[in-house]
Protein backbone atom coordinates (compact mmCIF):
# COMPACT_ATOMS: atom_id res chain seq x y z
CA UNK A 1 0.00 0.00 0.00
CA UNK A 2 1.38 3.40 -0.99
CA UNK A 3 1.61 6.41 1.33
CA UNK A 4 2.51 9.92 0.15
CA UNK A 5 2.67 12.31 3.12
CA UNK A 6 3.11 12.50 6.87
CA UNK A 7 0.95 14.99 8.78
CA UNK A 8 2.41 16.21 12.07
CA UNK A 9 -0.09 17.78 14.47
CA UNK A 10 -0.54 18.38 18.20
CA UNK A 11 -3.67 17.72 20.26
CA UNK A 12 -4.31 18.72 23.88
CA UNK A 13 -6.97 19.29 26.52
CA UNK A 14 -7.34 20.05 30.22
CA UNK A 15 -8.47 16.49 30.85
CA UNK A 16 -8.71 13.22 28.98
CA UNK A 17 -9.80 9.61 29.33
CA UNK A 18 -9.44 6.62 27.01
CA UNK A 19 -11.22 3.86 28.89
CA UNK A 20 -9.82 0.35 29.03
CA UNK A 21 -12.74 -1.98 28.28
CA UNK A 22 -11.66 -4.63 30.81
CA UNK A 23 -11.42 -2.25 33.82
CA UNK A 24 -14.99 -2.18 35.10
CA UNK A 25 -14.66 -3.39 38.70
CA UNK A 26 -13.72 -0.79 41.30
CA UNK A 27 -13.06 1.87 38.66
CA UNK A 28 -12.42 2.48 34.98
CA UNK A 29 -8.78 2.80 33.98
CA UNK A 30 -7.50 4.92 31.11
CA UNK A 31 -4.88 4.25 28.46
CA UNK A 32 -2.07 6.78 28.85
CA UNK A 33 -2.08 7.41 25.10
CA UNK A 34 -5.14 7.45 22.82
CA UNK A 35 -5.69 4.12 21.03
CA UNK A 36 -5.35 4.21 17.27
CA UNK A 37 -9.08 3.45 17.10
CA UNK A 38 -9.80 6.67 19.04
CA UNK A 39 -7.61 8.73 16.72
CA UNK A 40 -9.34 7.20 13.68
CA UNK A 41 -12.58 8.36 15.31
CA UNK A 42 -11.18 11.90 15.65
CA UNK A 43 -10.17 11.90 11.98
CA UNK A 44 -13.66 10.67 11.09
CA UNK A 45 -15.17 13.53 13.12
CA UNK A 46 -13.11 16.04 11.12
CA UNK A 47 -14.21 14.46 7.84
CA UNK A 48 -17.86 14.20 8.88
CA UNK A 49 -18.45 10.44 9.12
CA UNK A 50 -21.79 9.66 10.74
CA UNK A 51 -21.72 7.29 13.69
CA UNK A 52 -24.04 4.73 12.04
CA UNK A 53 -23.25 5.37 8.35
CA UNK A 54 -22.89 1.91 6.79
CA UNK A 55 -23.22 0.02 3.52
CA UNK A 56 -24.03 -3.70 3.39
CA UNK A 57 -23.18 -4.03 7.08
CA UNK A 58 -19.79 -2.29 6.76
CA UNK A 59 -19.44 1.02 8.58
CA UNK A 60 -18.12 3.85 6.39
CA UNK A 61 -15.45 4.91 8.87
CA UNK A 62 -13.76 1.51 8.54
CA UNK A 63 -12.21 2.70 5.26
CA UNK A 64 -9.92 4.86 7.43
CA UNK A 65 -8.41 1.80 9.14
CA UNK A 66 -5.49 1.78 6.68
CA UNK A 67 -4.27 5.16 7.98
CA UNK A 68 -0.91 4.86 9.76
CA UNK A 69 0.05 6.84 12.83
CA UNK A 70 2.50 7.35 15.67
CA UNK A 71 1.69 8.93 19.05
CA UNK A 72 4.03 10.74 21.46
CA UNK A 73 2.80 11.99 24.87
CA UNK A 74 4.36 15.37 25.70
CA UNK A 75 3.13 15.68 29.28
CA UNK A 76 3.85 14.16 32.69
CA UNK A 77 1.37 11.25 32.39
CA UNK A 78 -0.50 12.41 35.48
CA UNK A 79 -3.97 11.05 36.27
CA UNK A 80 -6.56 11.41 39.01
CA UNK A 81 -9.48 9.22 40.10
CA UNK A 82 -12.76 11.08 39.49
CA UNK A 83 -16.35 10.09 40.31
CA UNK A 84 -19.01 10.60 37.63
CA UNK A 85 -22.76 10.28 38.13
CA UNK A 86 -24.56 8.00 35.68
CA UNK A 87 -28.33 8.38 35.31
CA UNK A 88 -30.30 5.37 34.09
CA UNK A 89 -33.88 4.19 33.99
CA UNK A 90 -37.16 5.87 33.04
CA UNK A 91 -38.82 9.12 34.07
CA UNK A 92 -40.71 7.36 36.86
CA UNK A 93 -37.83 5.18 37.95
CA UNK A 94 -34.52 7.04 37.81
CA UNK A 95 -31.42 5.27 39.09
CA UNK A 96 -28.25 7.26 39.76
CA UNK A 97 -24.99 5.35 40.15
CA UNK A 98 -21.41 6.48 40.69
CA UNK A 99 -18.62 5.56 38.30
CA UNK A 100 -15.01 5.91 39.41
CA UNK A 101 -12.75 6.69 36.50
CA UNK A 102 -9.10 7.63 36.01
CA UNK A 103 -8.77 10.96 34.22
CA UNK A 104 -5.58 12.25 32.56
CA UNK A 105 -4.45 15.71 33.67
CA UNK A 106 -3.45 18.19 30.92
CA UNK A 107 -2.90 15.53 28.24
CA UNK A 108 -0.84 16.73 25.28
CA UNK A 109 0.13 14.52 22.35
CA UNK A 110 2.05 14.85 19.12
CA UNK A 111 0.54 12.82 16.28
CA UNK A 112 2.08 11.69 13.02
CA UNK A 113 -0.64 10.65 10.55
CA UNK A 114 -0.29 9.16 7.07
CA UNK A 115 -3.18 8.48 4.68
CA UNK A 116 -2.89 5.74 2.04
CA UNK A 117 -2.85 7.01 -1.55
CA UNK A 118 -6.36 5.69 -2.30
CA UNK A 119 -7.66 8.10 0.38
CA UNK A 120 -5.82 11.10 -1.07
CA UNK A 121 -9.00 13.17 -1.44
CA UNK A 122 -9.91 12.45 2.19
CA UNK A 123 -6.38 13.52 3.19
CA UNK A 124 -6.71 16.85 1.34
CA UNK A 125 -10.07 17.49 2.98
CA UNK A 126 -8.69 16.59 6.42
CA UNK A 127 -5.71 18.95 6.04
CA UNK A 128 -7.91 21.78 4.76
CA UNK A 129 -10.33 21.51 7.69
CA UNK A 130 -7.55 21.23 10.27
CA UNK A 131 -5.90 24.36 8.84
CA UNK A 132 -9.18 26.29 9.02
CA UNK A 133 -10.24 24.77 12.35
CA UNK A 134 -13.52 23.70 10.81
CA UNK A 135 -14.51 20.16 11.80
CA UNK A 136 -17.89 18.60 11.11
CA UNK A 137 -18.24 17.19 14.62
CA UNK A 138 -16.60 18.34 17.84
CA UNK A 139 -13.36 16.65 18.88
CA UNK A 140 -12.97 15.21 22.36
CA UNK A 141 -10.11 13.81 24.41
CA UNK A 142 -11.93 10.53 25.01
CA UNK A 143 -15.11 11.89 26.65
CA UNK A 144 -17.49 14.58 25.38
CA UNK A 145 -16.82 16.64 28.52
CA UNK A 146 -13.18 17.06 27.48
CA UNK A 147 -13.08 19.35 24.44
CA UNK A 148 -9.93 18.86 22.39
CA UNK A 149 -7.71 21.58 20.94
CA UNK A 150 -5.38 20.97 18.00
CA UNK A 151 -2.90 22.55 15.63
CA UNK A 152 -1.24 21.51 12.40
CA UNK A 153 2.56 21.57 12.73
CA UNK A 154 3.88 20.51 9.32
CA UNK A 155 3.43 18.16 6.36
CA UNK A 156 6.33 16.32 4.75
CA UNK A 157 6.91 13.54 2.23
CA UNK A 158 6.52 9.93 3.30
CA UNK A 159 9.86 8.14 3.22
CA UNK A 160 10.37 4.80 4.94
CA UNK A 161 12.67 1.82 5.21
CA UNK A 162 12.24 -1.69 6.54
CA UNK A 163 14.68 -3.14 9.06
CA UNK A 164 15.17 -6.90 9.29
CA UNK A 165 17.83 -9.34 10.46
CA UNK A 166 20.01 -8.50 7.45
CA UNK A 167 20.32 -4.73 7.83
CA UNK A 168 19.34 -3.71 11.37
CA UNK A 169 22.88 -3.87 12.81
CA UNK A 170 24.31 -1.84 9.95
CA UNK A 171 21.55 0.75 10.42
CA UNK A 172 22.50 1.37 14.07
CA UNK A 173 26.28 0.99 13.69
CA UNK A 174 27.05 4.71 13.26
CA UNK A 175 25.18 5.56 16.48
CA UNK A 176 23.38 8.58 14.99
CA UNK A 177 19.97 7.10 14.19
CA UNK A 178 17.13 8.10 16.55
CA UNK A 179 13.60 6.72 16.78
CA UNK A 180 10.98 8.96 18.38
CA UNK A 181 7.44 8.44 19.59
CA UNK A 182 5.49 5.23 20.04
CA UNK A 183 7.05 2.00 18.89
CA UNK A 184 5.41 -0.94 17.17
CA UNK A 185 6.57 -3.84 19.37
CA UNK A 186 5.24 -6.72 17.28
CA UNK A 187 8.71 -8.01 16.40
CA UNK A 188 10.87 -6.03 18.87
CA UNK A 189 12.66 -7.97 21.60
CA UNK A 190 14.83 -5.28 23.20
CA UNK A 191 15.16 -1.48 23.09
CA UNK A 192 17.55 1.18 24.37
CA UNK A 193 15.98 4.45 25.51
CA UNK A 194 18.24 7.52 25.64
CA UNK A 195 17.63 10.98 27.13
CA UNK A 196 19.28 14.16 25.82
CA UNK A 197 19.53 17.92 26.45
CA UNK A 198 21.59 18.21 29.64
CA UNK A 199 20.09 15.19 31.34
CA UNK A 200 22.04 12.43 33.07
CA UNK A 201 20.58 8.98 33.51
CA UNK A 202 21.33 7.87 37.09
CA UNK A 203 19.69 4.62 38.19
CA UNK A 204 16.77 5.23 35.85
CA UNK A 205 16.01 8.72 37.20
CA UNK A 206 16.91 11.79 35.18
CA UNK A 207 18.55 14.73 36.86
CA UNK A 208 18.51 18.22 35.38
CA UNK A 209 21.82 20.07 35.72
CA UNK A 210 21.38 23.76 36.48
CA UNK A 211 23.93 26.22 37.93
CA UNK A 212 26.28 23.39 38.88
CA UNK A 213 23.58 21.74 40.99
CA UNK A 214 21.40 18.73 40.32
CA UNK A 215 17.64 18.87 40.53
CA UNK A 216 15.44 15.79 40.27
CA UNK A 217 13.08 16.42 37.37
CA UNK A 218 11.25 13.28 36.27
CA UNK A 219 11.72 9.65 35.31
CA UNK A 220 11.72 8.45 31.73
CA UNK A 221 10.56 4.88 31.38
CA UNK A 222 9.41 2.79 28.47
CA UNK A 223 5.73 1.96 28.93
CA UNK A 224 4.46 -1.14 27.15
CA UNK A 225 0.83 -1.83 26.22
CA UNK A 226 0.35 -5.49 25.36
CA UNK A 227 -3.11 -5.02 23.84
CA UNK A 228 -3.24 -1.62 22.14
CA UNK A 229 -6.40 -1.26 19.97
CA UNK A 230 -5.37 -0.55 16.38
CA UNK A 231 -8.47 -1.51 14.38
CA UNK A 232 -12.20 -1.69 15.03
CA UNK A 233 -14.78 -3.29 12.77
CA UNK A 234 -18.55 -3.38 13.31
CA UNK A 235 -17.85 -1.17 16.36
CA UNK A 236 -17.44 -4.31 18.47
CA UNK A 237 -14.57 -6.34 16.96
CA UNK A 238 -11.08 -5.10 17.78
CA UNK A 239 -7.58 -5.94 16.56
CA UNK A 240 -4.75 -5.36 19.03
CA UNK A 241 -0.98 -4.99 18.84
CA UNK A 242 1.91 -4.54 21.27
CA UNK A 243 3.17 -0.97 21.50
CA UNK A 244 5.58 0.96 23.73
CA UNK A 245 6.15 4.66 24.37
CA UNK A 246 7.67 7.16 26.80
CA UNK A 247 6.77 10.66 27.94
CA UNK A 248 8.89 13.73 27.21
CA UNK A 249 8.17 17.45 27.43
CA UNK A 250 9.60 17.80 23.92
CA UNK A 251 9.61 15.17 21.19
CA UNK A 252 13.40 15.34 20.78
CA UNK A 253 14.21 15.07 24.52
CA UNK A 254 14.22 11.28 24.43
CA UNK A 255 14.52 8.59 21.78
CA UNK A 256 15.15 4.91 21.09
CA UNK A 257 18.79 4.48 20.08
CA UNK A 258 18.79 0.76 19.30
CA UNK A 259 16.34 -2.04 18.60
CA UNK A 260 16.82 -5.79 18.71
CA UNK A 261 14.46 -7.97 16.70
CA UNK A 262 12.86 -11.13 18.00
CA UNK A 263 14.20 -14.50 16.87
CA UNK A 264 11.56 -14.86 14.18
CA UNK A 265 12.04 -15.38 10.44
CA UNK A 266 9.35 -12.76 9.75
CA UNK A 267 10.73 -10.21 12.22
CA UNK A 268 10.95 -6.72 10.75
CA UNK A 269 9.98 -3.14 11.52
CA UNK A 270 9.19 -0.26 9.20
CA UNK A 271 10.54 3.18 10.10
CA UNK A 272 9.35 6.48 8.62
CA UNK A 273 11.74 9.41 8.26
CA UNK A 274 10.93 12.73 9.98
CA UNK A 275 14.37 14.39 9.75
CA UNK A 276 18.08 13.77 9.28
CA UNK A 277 18.79 10.51 11.17
CA UNK A 278 15.35 10.88 12.80
CA UNK A 279 12.62 8.27 12.48
CA UNK A 280 9.25 7.19 13.83
CA UNK A 281 7.49 3.81 13.94
CA UNK A 282 3.96 4.02 12.53
CA UNK A 283 1.26 1.46 13.08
Amino acid sequence: MKYLNVIEMDIWSSFGCFSKPFSTVGGVLSYLIPPKTSIIGMIGAVLGYEFNDSNNGIFAIEELNDIKLSVQPLFDLKSKRVTFNRVEGTTNNVVISNIHQDVLINPYYKLFISFPSHLQEKEKLFIDRIKRHETIFNLYMGRNEFILSYKLCQIFDYESLCLDKNNINEFFNNGSEKIFGSLNRKYIEYTELISVNNFDDINGTLLFKFNNSEKKLKSYYEYIIREYPIKRTNFTDFVYSDISFYSAENLKDCYFSKLTLKDDLNAEIELTKIGEHEWISMI
